[in-house]
């Protein structure tokens, strides 16, 4: 197929998707279904090229059987004067991870089946790919024989550095493949390492050793070292908890100092002129971290925006002297102008946004990812203080109804700390009737509610307030959007400040006659599942709790999860301080739940391990207590399996359907 036939087609496609929506939209719109929610597209990874005139991005379709999205790279115009149209890749294929090179290339990581030229059984499926900035042919630019997991080309173009886990070795296979394969726990045999490709002759080599395991990879603009984010294991908790930053050098792969000996996941960064480097420290307890500007020359690091009341979650540079950032503050998105110098901070705009995903350039334009109350995430731009959409890869979502979003704020009887939230009521409701309400809390507890859409697998409120009920998502204190010391305040208070300010939000809305008393529910996931758990075990307002893969017994947690750190942070030594923990899991109130309860959790979580929600049904029965659990065979802690997904939020609204009686919108 010819690109120009492949682009007429996608064309007819694309207007034949739109037909049931317009259709939709002439007549009364239709309640979305947990179907149609799950069949939504990921937009995803967006990066603006270095004149501010293109944007890359990724987008996920969901796959069915239980397969992982398949993810394509799109291309926008930033100016939006032509439209987003795709990469051509093969049926099968996934694209991901794209990157403009500095000399205008498009780079990008792809499973693409390699040309019988550069095929050889010893090569891995994932390798980086190439093509011109308004191209379609792709060429790979890597022979890696372990997946590559990132990527960077050096600001010169000649060299790739690229991260690839090691491949077993022959004996590891026939071990494997004879069912002679003990492991012995935190003694890692395979780590991702770095290697560089020289782009003109195809000399390749690895740069680290093996025992060191790379997280992050960022080039100097002189193109002498890289800076590294390793750590000595290969766990998840390694990634989050454990990790430093050093340099390397380029030449000789010899390691230099620790420029960060706590780092955090925030990806590294060179200032354009290389005096100075971007990363992330962990704070002392693992909930939070500074955003930090490294001057290499005197090691004096800056904190980024350290007196700003929100969390900032991710900054870029923009010049030698500044940078611009992304966080949330309150329930909204802030785009933030910083200086390197002083980690003087300035809003520029509030956007509306899921998560922080941008990219900037010298210009001030940025592209990143944003949402709307009625519209799922996708591409838009920033200049200053204006902000415009570029895509739309969910036009039937216009043909459907959609609850109404509310910002708020109340004040805690505890302490006076201002706290805010969201609620999400029905198409068209208005007060005088109050509402079947679910109070859903968020993970984390370092986390937060957004405004904007709330529409997926794990956040319910579009789902059921199209269905007749509101949804009052609470951002308590221990969430982010407040603040290093607010986030900090859950720390050896689960289940208390946390939950009195829950509580003082429903007071506010059942004053405000929005919540109906005799029909009130708690749920959520994760962290949202254990103030579920906890509610029902404190409060007798709740008629029933929905426990998606929520924390019960914190100190078996502790012990048994993949994250080991995570707690500890929160209530210290898990042996020492079990008498806290304790005091602070609902298992150890579980006599006290008299109302039913609903457990979800996935056989294969790993985060919050399946004989959490086990226990908790197990003690719920002894008590008499009626009590449901919904298990998900493959499932981790965040589901990516379309029909989970689809199961999970048609239970969840079943579950509300009979036992808040409510009535369905007609």
């Amino acid at each position: 197929m010819t690109p120009t036939l492949h682009r007429t087609l996608a064309a007819f496609l694309c207007l034949a998707a739109w037909l049931p929506a317009l259709a939709a939209a002439k007549g009364t719109p239709l309640a979305p279904t947990p179907a149609q929610i799950m069949a939504l597209h990921t937009v995803a990874d967006p990066q603006i090229d270095r004149d501010g005139a293109w944007i890359a991005y990724t987008v996920g379709t969901p796959q069915a059987e239980g397969k992982p999205p398949r993810s394509r790279i799109w291309r926008v115009a930033a100016s939006g004067k032509a439209p987003a149209h795709e990469l051509i890749a093969p049926d099968a294929v996934s694209d991901e991870h794209p990157r403009w090179s500095a000399d205008g290339h498009l780079d990008f990581i792809s499973n693409r089946p390699l040309p019988p030229a550069d095929a050889h059984p010893g090569l891995a499926d994932t390798q980086v790919w190439r093509i011109d900035a308004r191209g379609d042919t792709a060429t790979p630019i890597t022979r890696a024989s372990g997946a590559v997991s990132a990527f960077e080309v050096s600001r010169d173009g000649t060299r790739v550095a690229y991260l690839a886990a090691d491949a077993d070795d022959a004996a590891t296979v026939a071990a494997r493949a004879a069912k002679d394969d003990a492991t012995v726990v935190e003694r890692p045999t395979a780590f991702t390492r770095v290697w560089l490709r020289d782009l003109r002759s195809g000399d390749t080599r690895a740069l680290t050793a093996p025992g060191l395991q790379v997280h992050d990879l960022a080039w100097s603009p002189d193109g002498r070292t890289l800076a590294l984010r390793v750590s000595d294991g290969t766990t998840l908790n390694d990634y989050w908890y454990r990790s430093r930053v050093v340099r390397v050098d380029a030449a000789t792969g010899t390691l230099g100092q620790v420029l960060e000996p706590r780092a955090s996941a925030h990806p590294l960064q060179w200032s354009p002129d290389g005096s100075r480097l971007l990363y992330g420290h962990l704070g002392e307890h693992g909930m939070v971290a500074d955003v930090t500007v490294h001057e290499i020359a005197t090691g004096k690091r800056v904190v980024l925006g350290a007196d700003w009341k929100g969390t900032l979650w991710l900054a870029r540079w923009q010049d030698d002297r500044h940078l611009l950032g992304l966080g949330q503050r309150g329930v909204r998105g802030a785009f933030l102008r910083l200086d390197a110098a002083t980690g003087h901070w300035r809003e520029m705009a509030r956007p509306q946004i899921p998560y922080a995903a941008f990219t900037t350039t010298v210009s001030g334009r940025s592209a990143y990812i944003g949402i709307g109350d009625a519209q799922p995430a996708e591409v838009w731009v920033q200049n200053g203080d204006t902000l415009a959409v570029r895509t739309d890869h969910h036009p039937e979502v216009a043909g459907w109804a959609h609850g109404q979003v509310r910002e708020l704020a109340w004040t805690s009887s505890r302490d006076g700390l201002p706290i805010t939230g969201l609620l999400v009521t029905p198409p068209g409701w208005k007060r005088g009737t109050p509402l079947p309400t679910l109070v859903q809390g968020h993970g984390g507890p370092a986390w937060a509610w957004w405004s904007g859409w709330l529409g997926s697998w794990h956040d319910w409120a579009q789902l059921l307030a199209t269905h007749g009920y509101a949804v009052f998502l609470p951002n308590p204190r221990g969430s982010e959007g407040a603040g290093h010391a607010f986030t900090e305040m859950a720390r050896n208070d689960w289940g208390g400040g946390d939950f009195q300010d829950i509580l003082d939000g429903v007071d506010m809305l059942e004053k405000d006659g929005v919540v109906d008393p005799q029909r009130l529910a708690i749920g959520g996931w994760s962290y949202g599942g254990y103030m579920a758990a906890w509610a029902v075990t404190h409060s007798d307002r709740f008629k029933t709790a929905i426990v998606g893969a929520g924390v019960i017994d914190i100190g078996a947690m502790a012990l048994t999860t993949d994250t080991p750190d995570y707690l500890p942070g929160y209530f210290g030594d898990p042996l020492a301080n079990r008498a806290a923990y304790d005091a602070h899991s609902p298992i150890r109130y579980a006599d006290r739940v008299k109302v039913p309860v609903l457990i979800l959790h996935g056989e294969q979580d790993r985060r919050v391990p399946l004989s959490q929600g086990q226990m908790f049904h197990s003690a719920l029965r002894f008590n008499g207590t009626p009590v449901e659990m919904v298990t998900y065979p493959r499932g981790p802690h965040w589901f990516f399996e379309t029909a989970h997904g689809r199961d999970v939020q048609q239970r969840v609204l079943d579950w509300l359907d009979t036992q808040l009686g409510a009535e369905r919108p007609q």
